[in-house]
């Protein structure tokens, strides 16, 4: 478990999605999530699929790394595929394009009408 991206639920309820890694620290495990993010699910309506919204973890701390002590963690898991793909195009810096075949029609126009 080093530098992947997972989600960790914290005992105050937070689910942390993250690239975590462990590291000892004196007598304890300390676990560090790098670029974290909590996971919030929201309901727009009653009978309404439930959505997953994403927002920084410790937004006012100086830097993108937080360190807990891993006493403060209930569980470590793998996220879904959706999400953990939805995590890396929030977090990167790199614009990915969308896959599509680019045709005749799909060039823009250089004609100026």
């Amino acid at each position: 478990m080093k530098n992947e991206i997972l989600i960790c639920r914290l005992i105050t309820g937070e689910d942390v999605i993250g690239y975590i890694d462990i590291k000892e620290f004196k007598d304890d495990k300390v676990i560090i999530i790098k670029k974290g993010f909590v996971i919030i699910p929201t309901q727009a309506a009653k009978g309404q699929p439930i959505q997953l919204m994403m927002t920084p973890y410790a937004p006012y701390s100086d830097g993108d790394i937080v360190e807990v002590t891993a006493d403060k963690v209930i569980s470590v898991t793998k996220p879904k595929e959706h999400i953990k793909q939805n995590y890396i195009s929030n977090t990167s810096s790199i614009v990915r394009p969308q896959k599509q075949l680019i045709t005749e029609t799909g060039l823009p126009s250089l004609d100026k009408k």
